[in-house]
């Protein structure tokens, strides 16, 4: 005598087993093969693409916490911030000696104007373990004391991201930068000087010498600097109105109006620039 299921305990027993068949098991090797196809996807700026491999590799392995740290990463891209925030906690959660997360949670809460937890979280990040590389959050402490104009604390936060680093440019521009407020110009130009031996072609360096030679009103040296660094950056926009003011200020009024006309051809809706071409035709 055939034995026969009921039909409802058939149907049930099907989908059951197809549920079963949609949840993705624990696979760490497949995990990190979504993990470096999204690297490459945000590598080639398709970042939606990139969060969709990375949502895979956090499927196949919820405890990779670099794939939650990426994502952050690319959601503080295109600057969906509260979200980045959640990835960067998350991988926190599951790695909590994660240097490189304190410093990249640190970045949303400063983009997200909350400077004090910012502040918290970098010296978390420094707090962590000795002999670490904590360069980025020394940086970014510098940053923020920069931003309050505390120019002394400025630097001995940038000193220190530079006794970690001490061939990074970024963190040499910086520091000059600061010193440059401080209208100590000789200072400045050294650590530039310094900065070009590491990168001769450096864009951000060539616009900080510049400004520093232009605060000297060394104009003709300011023009060079400028203009070197729209050569390596011909996009950067603010090189061409510091180039503008400089003619400007050397009573050049037609110097001055083509090079801010080329910078209102690249953002023509930038008040600061209108009112400035609005200066140079009056002047």
């Amino acid at each position: 005598m055939k034995s026969f299921l009921p039909a409802c305990v058939i149907v049930i027993a099907f989908f059951i087993s197809s549920c079963g068949s949609k949840e993705a098991k624990t696979n760490p090797a497949e995990s990190d093969a979504h993990y470096r196809l999204g690297i490459e996807f945000a590598q080639y700026s398709l970042m939606r693409n990139s969060l969709e491999e990375f949502d895979l590799a956090i499927k196949f392995d919820p405890k990779n916490y670099k794939a939650y740290d990426k994502k952050g990463l690319v959601l503080f891209g295109i600057k969906e911030f509260p979200q980045a925030k959640e990835m960067f906690e998350k991988t926190i959660a599951l790695k909590p000696d994660y240097v490189q997360a304190y410093v990249n949670l640190g970045m949303v809460h400063y983009m997200m104007k909350s400077s004090e937890e910012a502040r918290k979280t970098w010296e978390k990040a420094i707090a962590l373990k000795p002999d670490d590389d904590d360069s980025k959050a020394y940086n970014n402490l510098g940053n923020l004391f920069k931003d309050a104009k505390d120019y002394d604390k400025a630097l001995d936060y940038y000193e220190k991201a530079i006794k970690q680093e001490s061939n990074n440019s970024t963190y040499l521009n910086n520091q000059a930068d600061v010193y440059r407020l401080k209208n100590d110009f000789r200072k400045a130009e050294e650590i530039l000087q310094k900065s070009l031996v590491v990168d001769a072609k450096g864009m951000t360096t060539h616009f900080n010498l510049g400004k520093v030679y232009k605060d000297e009103k060394a104009y003709d040296k300011a023009i060079a600097s400028f203009e070197a660094s729209l050569k390596t950056n011909p996009y950067y926009v603010e090189g061409y109105y510091e180039l503008a003011d400089v003619y400007l200020q050397k009573n050049d009024q037609p110097a001055a109006k083509e090079a801010i006309e080329k910078a209102l051809q690249k953002d023509p809706s930038n008040p600061k620039y209108t009112e400035f071409l609005a200066k140079v035709k009056t002047s």
